[in-house]
């Protein structure tokens, strides 16, 4: 159920075109593997997951995001350290 819900919310928000906005995002439910961070993620950081979960790579996301491609790489690391070092990312 939780995955539909993912799924759904963000192929709504792909045919938009536009970034997730705060509020969108926040109300997103996501899969078991955001759920399993040591620490929270942030709003911004469940975003770049979705992306990262789909398979999109690096400049696809910096393109997505309106952002630089060193930006995303830092995102991924962030988001790393939230997570068990024996924990396997889909990046």
């Amino acid at each position: 159920m939780v995955l539909i819900t993912v799924v759904t919310h963000y192929m709504h928000w792909r045919r938009s075109n536009r970034p997730l906005t705060v509020q969108e995002s926040s109300s997103v439910q996501h899969p078991s593997i955001i759920q399993s961070a040591i620490k929270p993620l942030s709003k911004m950081e469940k975003k770049y997951m979705l992306l990262f979960m789909e398979g999109k790579s690096t400049e696809e996301i910096a393109a997505i995001m309106h952002v630089e491609p060193n930006s995303v790489y830092t995102m991924k690391y962030r988001i790393r350290k939230k997570f068990p070092d024996d924990y396997i990312l889909p990046f």
